[in-house]
């Protein structure tokens, strides 16, 4: 039994000593643009071929155009693989959060948001899985129905986390890290929001080259969120490694003994740098 605690212990330590949760979406949106640039290398290496699945009169094919002729193998591991460390981003947040090593949510209600964003960006990823697997040239009704699943859920798990975020920035008004982030959440999800309004106007028309140019660029702009992602969780390696340096201490705070609530002002003032705490 003794054993099986201490084995216990280890994971979480682990858990607790590594400083590079960063990687993880970083890791994703190298993932995921590996593989738009593949597929639009192999789309010029087949001298931009007109593949079945196209629409008459197109010139530029949809991403899943080329990922249903060929390379869906490709695809469907790329997706798997960017979705599990986006979800794990997410997670980790969550969890750097709860052990005090990024700030922590005050309010239910912020936590009741970052959880959201969780469950709808792990819904929204299964719907990327099963677009790549139901592929757009044998069953094309099933992919857009899978494919308006992670739209939606991609969608509202960013809502989410930029409302949470919007709640963090009011009560750590001093860091301005998250000041940042929230600025460029708002940026994202603004153009996210017109890119996609867009991209189903234009599929409407005769014409479907326009609406194939914003899906591609929409596709790129989603990796954009992952580097959003690695924003947020870059102050927790900061920390983990002034803790390291200063003998168990963060910017000046006792992180030894049990996590504690970093959240009135003094301390907020300690961590943005504008303040010390008073023994």
């Amino acid at each position: 039994m003794s054993d099986e605690k201490g084995a216990h212990r280890s994971r979480f330590s682990v858990l607790e000593s590594f400083r590079f949760y960063w990687l993880l979406p970083l890791a994703s949106v190298i993932v995921w643009w590996v593989m738009l640039i593949a597929l639009m290398t192999i789309w010029a290496a087949s001298d931009y071929r007109i593949y079945p699945s196209e629409d008459a009169g197109s010139h530029v094919p949809y991403v899943s155009d080329i990922a249903a002729s060929g390379v869906k193998p490709l695809f469907i591991a790329c997706d798997a693989v960017q979705g599990t460390l986006f979800v794990l981003a997410l997670m980790s947040e969550r969890y750097l959060r709860h052990k005090g090593r990024l700030e922590r949510n005050r309010y239910k209600a912020e936590k009741i948001m970052s959880t959201f964003a969780i469950i709808f960006a792990t819904i929204g990823q299964i719907g990327l899985v099963l677009l790549s697997i139901l592929d757009t040239y044998r069953h094309h009704r099933a992919h857009v129905i899978c494919l308006g699943i992670f739209v939606v859920g991609i969608g509202i798990a960013a809502a989410c986390s930029f409302c949470e975020f919007a709640m963090l920035r009011k009560k750590y008004y001093e860091v301005h890290w998250l000041r940042f982030s929230y600025i460029l959440k708002l940026g994202w999800f603004i153009v996210a929001i017109g890119l996609a309004i867009a991209f189903v106007v234009l599929m409407g028309i005769s014409n479907p080259d326009p609406g194939a140019i914003v899906e591609w660029t929409l596709a790129y702009w989603y990796g954009l969120f992952g580097i959003i992602l690695m924003v947020d969780l870059l102050p927790a390696s900061k920390r983990s490694q002034q803790r390291e340096q200063k003998g168990g201490y963060i910017f000046g705070l006792d992180m030894t003994g049990s996590s504690r609530n970093l959240t009135n002002d003094a301390e907020v003032n300690c961590r943005s740098g504008t303040g010390s705490l008073s023994e």
